[in-house]
């Protein structure tokens, strides 16, 4: 018995260590996903450089404190996660976007108005269904507007990039959505921390407490 004392107190030792190290640094809250809504994005068509419309799923996960677009995009479902960084990074482009909107700024024969706002490391993973799927990449995202016609848009240009998670020779699609300004707007509210944090306080799920703001 005097033996197992000490085996004991290194395995709890042990077990205390892995689950601080499987901890993500980013977790807000120890819960499951939340599906947020959805909203209107502009895609290409297939064959065609005309605009359509899909209805993209948004879902929040408090464990990491991303924020997924899932989305079908020709026969491949993909989820786009967005962590605070980027969406932060997001949100501020919209704004320098509104201005140039309105100052009439924006130059229809740029060629790097795709990436006008800067660019962010994004993570995207995609299956052939939404219950498969088994692929992710980390491909840049380029945040910044194109004209179609004579009508701008904001747009975030998904970069190809390899397959990380199966080590399969195939890469995720070069994807841009394409946002008239409410379009952007509605996806910029659901981006912002203060919405998702009182997300979290509506559902009744508590904040870790490294997350918790001080009371003063």
């Amino acid at each position: 018995m005097k033996l197992l004392i000490p085996f004991f107190c290194i395995l709890l030792v042990f077990s205390s260590c892995a689950s601080t190290a499987s901890k993500n640094p980013n977790m807000i809250a120890d819960a499951d996903p939340i599906p947020l809504g959805t909203v209107t994005i502009l895609f290409e068509k297939f064959f065609s450089s005309a605009l359509g419309t899909k209805d993209v799923s948004l879902v929040f996960d408090p464990r990491s404190n991303t924020v997924y677009l899932q989305f079908v995009y020709e026969t491949v479902t993909y989820r786009q996660f967005w962590d605070q960084t980027n969406r932060k990074k997001f949100i501020a482009a919209l704004e320098q976007y509104q201005k140039d909107f309105e100052a009439r700024n924006l130059n229809r024969k740029s060629s790097k108005s795709r990436r006008a706002y800067g660019s962010v490391n994004g993570k995207t993973e995609w299956g052939q269904f939404s219950f498969s799927i088994n692929a992710r990449s980390y491909p840049q995202m380029e945040i910044g507007y194109q004209f179609k016609e004579d009508n701008p848009y904001f747009t975030v240009l998904q970069r190809e990039a390899k397959d990380t998670l199966t080590g399969d020779e195939r890469n995720s699609l070069r994807i841009t959505t394409y946002f008239n300004r409410t379009q952007a707007a509605e996806l910029a509210a659901f981006f912002d921390q203060t919405y998702l944090l009182n997300r979290l306080e509506a559902e009744g799920i508590p904040l870790a407490s490294d997350a918790a703001p001080d009371v003063y």
